[in-house]
């Protein structure tokens, strides 16, 4: 008669402890590697965001500080030849009109009148001859400096308030056919806006086309209400549907194709030198 020794089952249940233990002992450190990695993923995609959102806010800045600094350095008079001259020329059809172009670091001039675009009033199409001003994220050349940031800057000459019929005339000036006391057209004190838009395409998986497209809608505040306002009416479901909005403005396209961005705008005044405005 054979008789099994109890040694040989407890030894096996021990076995099968350790290796219980053991397992879990692997899954805790699974999933505690697991959680790290997460950390550290989300924390990378906090800094990344945070660095992104300050490179292109910086980049923004930057071209307004640069755009004033060669307004000032060649904006005297009435020439067309600088962004204040070309903006707020006289005359009420330039009023609402969408003038852009590309920030481009490697040109010797800011601001080029024969390298932009210009929209029709209601910012749909484009004046004769000039249609040279979006940035294209395809071309090395239009990305500004080492920060592999693209700016493109939009202006437009403020509407004028009904309520204020003389104040686009300077002071000691008066109306009769626009012409002042002294026999010479009167002087113009113009309100203008500009918004600066600095993008990172690196940064998104969209196609150069679709990015590219995005430059080309409109950017001014009067143009976005208006297609808001139209998108809205034709569409009931509008507040469900944000892709509807996506021709209203670049900020909402760029938004859609998640392309990071920053976009700031600042009005200013145009006034000659020596002359009160008298608004």
């Amino acid at each position: 008669m054979i008789h099994t020794s109890n040694s040989t089952s407890i030894r096996g249940s021990e076995s099968g402890a350790v290796l219980i233990v053991v397992l879990l002992v692997l899954i805790l450190i699974t999933l505690i590697g697991t959680i790290a990695i997460q950390r550290s993923t989300t924390d990378l995609k906090l800094a990344t965001a945070s660095q992104v959102s300050k490179l292109t806010f910086q980049s923004t800045d930057a071209a307004f500080n640069k755009l004033e600094k060669e307004d000032r350095s060649i904006g005297k008079g009435r020439s067309v030849d600088n962004v204040r001259g070309y903006v707020t020329r006289p005359g009420k059809q330039y009023v609402g009109r969408e003038v852009i172009f590309c920030v481009r670091p490697k040109t010797s001039r800011f601001f080029n009148a024969t390298k932009l675009t210009e929209k029709t009033i209601d910012g749909t199409g484009y004046i004769s001859g000039k249609n040279d001003g979006f940035c294209n994220v395809g071309d090395s050349a239009d990305y500004v400096g080492e920060s592999r940031t693209v700016t493109q800057i939009t202006f437009a000459k403020s509407d004028v308030k009904e309520a204020e019929p003389y104040s686009q005339e300077g002071d000691l000036t008066w109306t009769d056919d626009q012409i002042s006391a002294t026999g010479q057209s009167p002087f113009e004190c113009a309100d203008f806006e500009v918004y600066a838009t600095s993008l990172l395409p690196a940064f998104s998986d969209a196609a150069t086309s679709k990015i590219n497209a995005c430059l080309k809608t409109v950017n001014t505040d009067t143009l976005k209400d208006k297609c808001d306002a139209k998108v809205k009416a034709e569409n009931a479901d509008y507040a469900t549907r944000p892709e509807l909005f996506v021709a209203c403005s670049i900020d909402a396209c760029l938004e859609n194709l998640g392309v990071p961005y920053n976009t700031q705008m600042q009005a200013y005044k145009s006034k000659p030198i020596g002359v009160r405005c008298l608004s």
